[in-house]
């Protein structure tokens, strides 16, 4: 018998957002290697991408030790990418 998620319209959304960040991500990477101004858009997204990983893991997979982590590298990427 195979495990199913039980999940609603808002956690799909943010299972969505957090592929769509991740191919933002890989073709701002990409780009960044020859565009050194995309790097911070990457970091960016790299912090916003550790949000969306976060709450996921919090609601769909009950990782609940892991979100703060998650939560508190979001914050210190895009500060310092921000501040840089």
């Amino acid at each position: 018998m195979k495990n199913k998620l039980d999940i609603d319209v808002i956690e799909q959304i943010t299972i969505l957002l957090q592929i769509a960040l991740s191919i933002f991500l890989i073709s701002f990477g990409i780009a960044s290697f020859y565009e050194k101004e995309l790097f911070i858009i990457c970091q960016i997204l790299i912090g916003l991408l550790m949000f969306a990983i976060g709450y996921n893991n919090h609601k769909i997979y009950k990782r609940k030790y892991m979100t703060p982590v998650y939560f508190g590298l979001g914050i210190v990427i895009i500060l310092t990418s921000l501040f840089s």
